[in-house]
Protein backbone atom coordinates (compact mmCIF):
# COMPACT_ATOMS: atom_id res chain seq x y z
CA UNK A 1 0.00 0.00 0.00
CA UNK A 2 2.68 2.58 0.98
CA UNK A 3 4.88 1.73 -1.78
CA UNK A 4 2.48 1.86 -4.55
CA UNK A 5 1.18 5.72 -3.00
CA UNK A 6 5.17 6.62 -2.70
CA UNK A 7 5.63 5.15 -6.73
CA UNK A 8 2.59 7.63 -7.91
CA UNK A 9 4.09 10.40 -5.92
CA UNK A 10 7.57 9.70 -7.33
CA UNK A 11 6.04 9.94 -10.53
CA UNK A 12 4.22 13.10 -10.41
CA UNK A 13 8.09 14.69 -8.51
CA UNK A 14 10.06 13.47 -11.06
CA UNK A 15 8.05 14.89 -14.24
CA UNK A 16 7.86 18.80 -11.98
CA UNK A 17 11.52 18.13 -10.78
CA UNK A 18 13.27 17.50 -14.25
CA UNK A 19 12.54 18.59 -17.76
CA UNK A 20 12.78 15.34 -19.55
CA UNK A 21 12.95 11.39 -18.05
CA UNK A 22 14.07 9.74 -21.46
CA UNK A 23 13.76 5.44 -20.72
CA UNK A 24 15.30 3.19 -23.25
CA UNK A 25 15.06 -0.34 -24.20
CA UNK A 26 12.11 -1.00 -21.16
CA UNK A 27 11.05 -3.95 -23.38
CA UNK A 28 14.12 -5.70 -22.56
CA UNK A 29 12.72 -6.57 -18.83
CA UNK A 30 10.79 -9.78 -18.67
CA UNK A 31 7.63 -10.01 -16.84
CA UNK A 32 7.46 -13.39 -15.42
CA UNK A 33 10.91 -14.38 -14.16
CA UNK A 34 12.94 -13.42 -11.39
CA UNK A 35 15.35 -9.73 -11.93
CA UNK A 36 18.26 -8.56 -10.21
CA UNK A 37 18.33 -4.66 -11.65
CA UNK A 38 22.12 -3.53 -10.91
CA UNK A 39 22.41 0.49 -11.65
CA UNK A 40 25.16 2.77 -11.55
CA UNK A 41 24.58 4.95 -8.65
CA UNK A 42 25.64 9.12 -9.31
CA UNK A 43 22.92 10.74 -7.05
CA UNK A 44 21.66 8.27 -3.42
CA UNK A 45 18.41 9.35 -3.24
CA UNK A 46 17.33 10.34 -6.97
CA UNK A 47 18.62 6.45 -8.32
CA UNK A 48 16.10 4.16 -6.67
CA UNK A 49 13.33 6.76 -6.54
CA UNK A 50 14.01 7.11 -10.47
CA UNK A 51 14.24 3.51 -11.32
CA UNK A 52 11.44 2.67 -9.28
CA UNK A 53 9.59 4.75 -10.95
CA UNK A 54 10.33 4.10 -14.54
CA UNK A 55 10.47 0.27 -14.20
CA UNK A 56 7.24 -1.94 -14.23
CA UNK A 57 8.36 -4.29 -11.96
CA UNK A 58 7.72 -4.19 -8.71
CA UNK A 59 11.04 -3.71 -6.88
CA UNK A 60 13.19 -4.04 -3.57
CA UNK A 61 15.83 -1.87 -2.77
CA UNK A 62 19.14 -2.56 -1.18
CA UNK A 63 19.81 0.15 0.60
CA UNK A 64 22.44 1.30 3.17
CA UNK A 65 21.94 -0.07 7.12
CA UNK A 66 23.13 3.71 7.64
CA UNK A 67 19.61 5.21 6.75
CA UNK A 68 17.84 2.74 9.04
CA UNK A 69 18.65 4.38 12.02
CA UNK A 70 15.88 4.13 14.26
CA UNK A 71 12.97 1.86 14.52
CA UNK A 72 10.46 4.76 12.82
CA UNK A 73 12.73 4.69 9.87
CA UNK A 74 12.59 0.85 10.28
CA UNK A 75 9.31 1.15 10.22
CA UNK A 76 8.87 2.92 6.93
CA UNK A 77 11.56 2.07 5.05
CA UNK A 78 10.97 -1.76 5.30
CA UNK A 79 7.01 -1.52 3.88
CA UNK A 80 8.73 0.73 1.13
CA UNK A 81 10.87 -2.67 0.18
CA UNK A 82 14.04 -1.66 1.19
CA UNK A 83 16.51 -4.29 2.54
CA UNK A 84 19.62 -2.99 4.31
CA UNK A 85 23.25 -3.97 3.47
CA UNK A 86 25.90 -3.10 5.38
CA UNK A 87 29.25 -2.16 4.04
CA UNK A 88 32.29 -2.39 5.43
CA UNK A 89 32.96 1.01 5.47
CA UNK A 90 30.16 2.17 7.80
CA UNK A 91 30.80 -0.80 10.18
CA UNK A 92 33.09 -3.87 9.76
CA UNK A 93 31.97 -5.50 12.73
CA UNK A 94 28.05 -5.55 11.60
CA UNK A 95 28.85 -7.00 7.69
CA UNK A 96 27.63 -10.64 9.28
CA UNK A 97 24.32 -9.15 9.29
CA UNK A 98 24.46 -9.31 5.60
CA UNK A 99 23.40 -12.59 5.94
CA UNK A 100 20.04 -11.93 6.60
CA UNK A 101 20.12 -9.58 3.70
CA UNK A 102 21.03 -12.14 1.60
CA UNK A 103 18.61 -14.39 2.55
CA UNK A 104 16.13 -12.00 1.78
CA UNK A 105 17.47 -11.57 -1.41
CA UNK A 106 16.90 -15.39 -2.36
CA UNK A 107 13.32 -15.22 -1.19
CA UNK A 108 12.56 -12.60 -3.23
CA UNK A 109 13.99 -14.28 -6.42
CA UNK A 110 12.35 -17.73 -5.35
CA UNK A 111 9.23 -16.13 -5.08
CA UNK A 112 9.61 -14.42 -8.76
CA UNK A 113 9.96 -11.18 -8.03
CA UNK A 114 12.80 -7.94 -8.74
CA UNK A 115 15.46 -6.11 -6.82
CA UNK A 116 17.45 -3.09 -7.37
CA UNK A 117 21.09 -3.18 -5.88
CA UNK A 118 23.52 -0.52 -6.64
CA UNK A 119 26.97 -2.55 -6.96
CA UNK A 120 29.30 0.23 -6.64
CA UNK A 121 28.11 0.54 -3.09
CA UNK A 122 28.43 4.02 -2.83
CA UNK A 123 27.30 7.28 -4.48
CA UNK A 124 30.52 9.38 -5.24
CA UNK A 125 28.89 12.24 -7.86
CA UNK A 126 31.78 11.20 -10.10
CA UNK A 127 31.59 10.67 -13.73
CA UNK A 128 33.55 7.42 -13.33
CA UNK A 129 32.14 3.97 -12.21
CA UNK A 130 33.47 2.99 -8.87
CA UNK A 131 35.02 -0.69 -8.24
CA UNK A 132 32.05 -3.13 -8.62
CA UNK A 133 30.93 -5.25 -5.23
CA UNK A 134 30.53 -8.85 -5.68
CA UNK A 135 26.64 -8.67 -4.03
CA UNK A 136 24.49 -8.25 -7.08
CA UNK A 137 26.40 -11.84 -8.90
CA UNK A 138 26.76 -13.48 -5.11
CA UNK A 139 22.99 -13.16 -4.21
CA UNK A 140 22.00 -14.55 -7.60
CA UNK A 141 23.89 -17.34 -8.23
CA UNK A 142 23.58 -18.60 -4.75
CA UNK A 143 20.15 -18.27 -5.32
CA UNK A 144 20.33 -20.48 -8.55
CA UNK A 145 22.37 -22.82 -6.58
CA UNK A 146 20.14 -23.59 -3.86
CA UNK A 147 17.20 -24.54 -6.59
CA UNK A 148 19.80 -26.43 -8.75
CA UNK A 149 19.59 -23.49 -11.05
CA UNK A 150 15.68 -23.47 -12.39
CA UNK A 151 14.54 -20.13 -11.14
CA UNK A 152 15.75 -18.24 -14.26
CA UNK A 153 16.73 -15.48 -12.97
CA UNK A 154 18.60 -12.82 -14.70
CA UNK A 155 20.58 -9.48 -13.91
CA UNK A 156 19.58 -6.25 -15.91
CA UNK A 157 22.08 -3.24 -15.99
CA UNK A 158 20.63 0.14 -15.82
CA UNK A 159 22.55 3.04 -16.96
CA UNK A 160 21.45 6.40 -15.53
CA UNK A 161 22.89 9.58 -17.14
CA UNK A 162 22.18 13.19 -15.97
CA UNK A 163 22.17 15.99 -18.24
CA UNK A 164 23.03 17.82 -15.16
CA UNK A 165 23.90 16.38 -11.37
CA UNK A 166 22.21 18.93 -9.43
CA UNK A 167 20.37 20.98 -11.40
CA UNK A 168 16.50 21.81 -11.36
CA UNK A 169 15.22 20.93 -14.53
CA UNK A 170 17.71 18.70 -16.28
CA UNK A 171 17.50 15.81 -18.25
CA UNK A 172 18.28 12.23 -16.87
CA UNK A 173 18.51 9.31 -19.08
CA UNK A 174 17.32 5.66 -18.21
CA UNK A 175 19.03 2.58 -20.76
CA UNK A 176 18.08 -0.70 -19.79
CA UNK A 177 20.49 -3.21 -20.93
CA UNK A 178 20.56 -6.78 -22.23
CA UNK A 179 19.35 -9.28 -19.70
CA UNK A 180 22.52 -11.66 -18.60
CA UNK A 181 20.77 -15.18 -17.20
CA UNK A 182 22.39 -16.95 -14.92
CA UNK A 183 21.75 -20.10 -16.04
CA UNK A 184 24.73 -20.39 -18.64
CA UNK A 185 27.11 -20.24 -15.20
CA UNK A 186 25.59 -23.20 -14.04
CA UNK A 187 28.84 -25.30 -14.63
CA UNK A 188 31.53 -22.53 -14.55
CA UNK A 189 30.05 -21.59 -11.04
CA UNK A 190 30.36 -25.66 -10.15
CA UNK A 191 33.75 -25.72 -10.96
CA UNK A 192 34.96 -22.54 -9.07
CA UNK A 193 32.50 -20.33 -6.89
CA UNK A 194 35.08 -17.47 -6.41
CA UNK A 195 36.40 -17.00 -10.13
CA UNK A 196 32.69 -17.63 -11.55
CA UNK A 197 31.75 -14.25 -8.96
CA UNK A 198 34.14 -12.19 -10.34
CA UNK A 199 33.55 -13.33 -13.68
CA UNK A 200 30.04 -11.67 -13.59
CA UNK A 201 30.71 -9.18 -12.00
CA UNK A 202 33.30 -7.94 -14.62
CA UNK A 203 30.86 -8.63 -17.29
CA UNK A 204 28.36 -6.58 -14.98
CA UNK A 205 30.76 -3.68 -15.15
CA UNK A 206 31.04 -3.77 -18.51
CA UNK A 207 27.90 -3.86 -19.12
CA UNK A 208 27.21 -0.74 -16.61
CA UNK A 209 30.28 1.17 -18.53
CA UNK A 210 28.21 0.56 -22.18
CA UNK A 211 24.86 2.04 -20.63
CA UNK A 212 26.64 5.37 -19.33
CA UNK A 213 28.50 8.09 -21.20
CA UNK A 214 31.36 7.25 -18.00
CA UNK A 215 35.14 7.27 -18.46
CA UNK A 216 37.18 4.56 -17.42
CA UNK A 217 39.81 7.17 -15.86
CA UNK A 218 39.31 10.52 -14.10
CA UNK A 219 42.49 12.15 -14.94
CA UNK A 220 40.56 12.62 -18.27
CA UNK A 221 37.17 13.85 -17.30
CA UNK A 222 38.45 17.62 -18.02
CA UNK A 223 39.59 16.53 -21.74
CA UNK A 224 36.03 14.74 -22.53
CA UNK A 225 34.10 17.74 -21.12
CA UNK A 226 36.22 20.30 -23.23
CA UNK A 227 35.21 17.97 -25.75
CA UNK A 228 31.46 17.58 -25.16
CA UNK A 229 31.63 21.97 -24.54
CA UNK A 230 33.24 23.07 -27.66
CA UNK A 231 32.73 20.12 -30.48
CA UNK A 232 29.75 17.61 -29.50
CA UNK A 233 27.37 19.68 -31.74
CA UNK A 234 29.69 19.97 -34.38
CA UNK A 235 30.35 16.65 -34.35
CA UNK A 236 26.65 15.57 -34.26
CA UNK A 237 25.41 18.05 -37.14
CA UNK A 238 28.58 16.15 -39.22
CA UNK A 239 26.95 12.79 -37.98
CA UNK A 240 23.30 13.75 -39.22
CA UNK A 241 22.50 13.54 -35.80
CA UNK A 242 19.19 14.91 -33.98
CA UNK A 243 20.54 17.78 -31.86
CA UNK A 244 17.13 17.71 -29.66
CA UNK A 245 17.45 13.70 -29.44
CA UNK A 246 18.42 12.44 -25.99
CA UNK A 247 19.32 9.16 -27.67
CA UNK A 248 21.90 11.06 -30.22
CA UNK A 249 23.45 13.02 -27.80
CA UNK A 250 24.23 10.18 -25.46
CA UNK A 251 25.89 8.20 -28.29
CA UNK A 252 27.48 11.54 -29.26
CA UNK A 253 29.35 11.50 -26.04
CA UNK A 254 30.35 8.03 -26.39
CA UNK A 255 32.16 8.15 -28.65
CA UNK A 256 33.78 11.20 -27.43
CA UNK A 257 34.61 9.95 -24.35
CA UNK A 258 35.58 6.17 -25.84
CA UNK A 259 38.03 8.10 -28.42
CA UNK A 260 39.79 9.88 -25.29
CA UNK A 261 40.18 7.09 -23.91
CA UNK A 262 41.81 5.48 -26.58
CA UNK A 263 44.25 8.08 -26.47
CA UNK A 264 45.08 8.40 -23.04
CA UNK A 265 46.13 4.80 -23.71
CA UNK A 266 47.76 5.27 -26.81
CA UNK A 267 48.96 8.85 -27.32
CA UNK A 268 49.00 10.59 -23.88
CA UNK A 269 51.19 13.59 -25.18
CA UNK A 270 48.21 14.30 -27.69
CA UNK A 271 45.76 14.66 -24.31
CA UNK A 272 48.64 16.79 -22.66
CA UNK A 273 48.71 19.05 -25.98
CA UNK A 274 45.45 19.11 -25.98
CA UNK A 275 44.51 20.10 -22.47
CA UNK A 276 47.24 22.60 -22.49
CA UNK A 277 45.62 24.42 -25.16
CA UNK A 278 42.22 23.46 -24.02
CA UNK A 279 42.73 25.13 -20.56
CA UNK A 280 43.96 28.01 -22.20
CA UNK A 281 41.39 28.81 -24.15
CA UNK A 282 38.72 28.30 -21.36
CA UNK A 283 40.55 30.59 -19.40
CA UNK A 284 40.15 33.46 -21.83
CA UNK A 285 36.73 32.59 -21.65
CA UNK A 286 36.19 32.66 -17.91
CA UNK A 287 37.98 35.91 -17.69
CA UNK A 288 35.93 37.96 -20.45
CA UNK A 289 32.94 36.24 -19.43
CA UNK A 290 32.16 34.94 -23.01
CA UNK A 291 30.26 31.58 -23.92
CA UNK A 292 31.86 29.01 -26.08
CA UNK A 293 28.47 28.81 -28.22
CA UNK A 294 29.03 32.76 -29.14
CA UNK A 295 31.61 31.45 -31.07
CA UNK A 296 30.36 28.78 -32.82
CA UNK A 297 28.20 29.20 -35.66
CA UNK A 298 27.20 25.52 -36.04
CA UNK A 299 25.45 26.31 -32.44
CA UNK A 300 24.20 29.79 -33.57
CA UNK A 301 22.38 28.64 -36.26
CA UNK A 302 20.97 25.82 -34.28
CA UNK A 303 19.89 27.59 -31.27
CA UNK A 304 18.09 30.47 -33.90
CA UNK A 305 20.10 33.17 -32.46
CA UNK A 306 17.35 36.17 -33.83
CA UNK A 307 17.83 39.38 -31.77
CA UNK A 308 14.51 40.25 -32.83
CA UNK A 309 12.38 37.74 -32.12
CA UNK A 310 14.18 37.05 -28.66
CA UNK A 311 13.44 41.02 -27.66
CA UNK A 312 10.25 40.61 -28.53
CA UNK A 313 9.65 37.38 -26.39
CA UNK A 314 11.21 39.15 -23.64
CA UNK A 315 8.59 42.29 -24.15
CA UNK A 316 5.77 40.28 -24.53
CA UNK A 317 6.56 37.70 -21.79
CA UNK A 318 7.50 40.22 -18.55
CA UNK A 319 3.96 40.17 -17.23
CA UNK A 320 3.88 35.92 -17.25
CA UNK A 321 7.08 36.39 -15.90
CA UNK A 322 6.81 38.47 -13.09
CA UNK A 323 3.50 36.20 -12.05
CA UNK A 324 5.59 33.36 -12.25
CA UNK A 325 8.08 34.38 -10.38
CA UNK A 326 5.90 35.75 -7.27
CA UNK A 327 4.13 33.08 -7.26
CA UNK A 328 7.11 30.20 -7.21
CA UNK A 329 10.44 32.49 -6.30
CA UNK A 330 11.02 31.65 -2.85
CA UNK A 331 10.12 27.86 -2.70
CA UNK A 332 12.33 27.26 -5.79
CA UNK A 333 15.25 29.87 -3.98
CA UNK A 334 14.92 28.63 -0.40
CA UNK A 335 16.19 25.18 -1.22
CA UNK A 336 19.39 25.94 -3.52
CA UNK A 337 20.86 28.14 -0.24
CA UNK A 338 19.70 25.93 2.62
CA UNK A 339 21.93 23.53 -0.19
CA UNK A 340 24.70 25.31 -0.46
CA UNK A 341 24.84 26.32 3.19
CA UNK A 342 25.02 23.24 4.72
CA UNK A 343 27.62 21.90 2.22
CA UNK A 344 25.87 18.77 0.68
CA UNK A 345 27.83 16.57 -1.55
CA UNK A 346 27.63 16.92 -5.04
CA UNK A 347 25.89 13.21 -5.24
CA UNK A 348 23.32 14.39 -2.43
CA UNK A 349 22.16 17.98 -3.66
CA UNK A 350 19.61 17.46 -6.58
CA UNK A 351 18.18 14.71 -3.98
CA UNK A 352 18.18 17.52 -0.98
CA UNK A 353 16.82 19.87 -3.47
CA UNK A 354 13.85 18.06 -4.48
CA UNK A 355 13.22 17.02 -0.35
CA UNK A 356 13.28 21.05 0.64
CA UNK A 357 11.85 22.02 -2.57
CA UNK A 358 8.80 19.41 -2.85
CA UNK A 359 7.82 20.22 0.99
CA UNK A 360 8.45 24.31 0.50
CA UNK A 361 5.87 24.36 -2.37
CA UNK A 362 3.15 22.55 -0.78
CA UNK A 363 3.77 24.75 1.78
CA UNK A 364 3.95 28.18 -0.13
CA UNK A 365 1.07 27.32 -2.51
CA UNK A 366 -1.18 25.85 0.30
CA UNK A 367 -0.23 29.47 1.61
CA UNK A 368 -1.29 31.03 -1.71
CA UNK A 369 -4.65 29.30 -2.44
CA UNK A 370 -5.92 30.11 1.00
CA UNK A 371 -4.85 34.31 0.61
CA UNK A 372 -6.24 34.13 -3.39
CA UNK A 373 -9.36 32.48 -1.79
CA UNK A 374 -10.05 34.93 1.15
CA UNK A 375 -9.98 38.06 -1.39
CA UNK A 376 -11.58 36.71 -4.18
CA UNK A 377 -14.07 34.12 -2.88
CA UNK A 378 -14.36 33.17 -6.57
CA UNK A 379 -14.08 29.21 -7.18
CA UNK A 380 -13.78 29.52 -10.66
CA UNK A 381 -10.83 32.06 -10.01
CA UNK A 382 -9.33 29.89 -7.79
CA UNK A 383 -9.22 26.89 -9.84
CA UNK A 384 -7.87 28.74 -12.82
CA UNK A 385 -5.29 30.21 -10.14
CA UNK A 386 -4.28 26.78 -8.73
CA UNK A 387 -4.01 25.51 -12.07
CA UNK A 388 -1.47 28.63 -13.38
CA UNK A 389 1.11 27.74 -10.41
CA UNK A 390 3.16 25.55 -11.76
CA UNK A 391 3.41 26.23 -15.34
CA UNK A 392 3.64 29.69 -14.85
CA UNK A 393 6.99 28.96 -12.47
CA UNK A 394 8.08 27.08 -15.42
CA UNK A 395 7.76 29.60 -18.32
CA UNK A 396 9.51 32.41 -15.60
CA UNK A 397 12.75 29.91 -15.44
CA UNK A 398 12.92 29.35 -19.49
CA UNK A 399 12.18 33.31 -19.25
CA UNK A 400 15.16 34.15 -16.86
CA UNK A 401 17.60 31.45 -18.82
CA UNK A 402 16.96 33.06 -21.69
CA UNK A 403 17.37 36.88 -20.53
CA UNK A 404 20.94 35.53 -19.03
CA UNK A 405 21.84 33.95 -22.29
CA UNK A 406 20.61 37.29 -24.19
CA UNK A 407 22.45 39.75 -21.60
CA UNK A 408 25.39 37.11 -22.54
CA UNK A 409 25.29 37.63 -26.12
CA UNK A 410 24.79 41.25 -26.50
CA UNK A 411 27.64 41.73 -23.72
CA UNK A 412 29.60 39.54 -26.37
CA UNK A 413 28.73 41.77 -29.65
CA UNK A 414 29.74 45.17 -27.58
CA UNK A 415 33.07 42.87 -26.38
CA UNK A 416 33.56 42.21 -30.18
CA UNK A 417 33.22 45.79 -31.34
CA UNK A 418 35.15 47.22 -28.47
CA UNK A 419 37.87 44.62 -28.11
CA UNK A 420 38.32 42.89 -31.65
CA UNK A 421 42.05 42.24 -31.57
CA UNK A 422 41.15 40.09 -28.00
CA UNK A 423 38.07 38.43 -29.55
CA UNK A 424 39.55 37.56 -32.56
CA UNK A 425 42.81 36.13 -30.32
CA UNK A 426 40.10 33.66 -28.46
CA UNK A 427 38.94 33.01 -32.37
CA UNK A 428 42.34 32.27 -33.56
CA UNK A 429 42.99 29.71 -30.44
CA UNK A 430 39.10 28.01 -31.08
CA UNK A 431 40.19 27.38 -34.52
CA UNK A 432 43.65 25.68 -33.60
CA UNK A 433 41.94 23.74 -30.73
CA UNK A 434 39.15 22.65 -33.95
CA UNK A 435 42.08 21.47 -36.25
CA UNK A 436 43.36 19.28 -33.59
CA UNK A 437 40.06 17.93 -32.78
CA UNK A 438 39.88 17.46 -36.36
CA UNK A 439 43.37 15.75 -37.28
CA UNK A 440 43.06 13.22 -34.12
CA UNK A 441 39.46 12.14 -35.41
CA UNK A 442 40.53 11.85 -38.34
CA UNK A 443 43.33 9.22 -37.12
CA UNK A 444 41.14 7.52 -34.71
CA UNK A 445 38.49 6.63 -37.22
CA UNK A 446 41.91 5.65 -39.84
CA UNK A 447 43.11 2.91 -36.79
CA UNK A 448 38.92 1.60 -35.82
CA UNK A 449 38.19 0.48 -39.32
Amino acid sequence: MLYSIIHKISLVILKLFFNKVSILNKDKIPKDTPVIFVANHPNFFMDPLIVGSCCPRTLHFFAKSTIFNSSLKKYFLSRLNLIPIFRKIDDEKNMGKNVHSFIKGYEILENNGAFLIFPEGISMGRRVLEKLKTGAARIGLEAEEKNNFNLNTCIIPIGISYSDLVRFRSDIMVRFGEPIYLKKYEKQYGANVKDTVRNLTGVIEGSLNRLTNYIQDDDIEDIVEGLELIYKMELMTELGMELDDKNDDFTTSKLLTDAVQWYNEHDPSLISQFRKKLNEYLSLLRQLEIRDEFLDPVRQEARNWGKTRTVIFLILGAPLFIYGLITNYLPYKIPRLLVETRNKHSSEMASWKLIYGFILFVIYYGFSIILFWKFSEDMTLLILFILSLIPSGNFALFYSKSMIKYGQHVRFLSMFYRKRSIVFEIIKQRIELLKLIEDSKNKYMEVMR
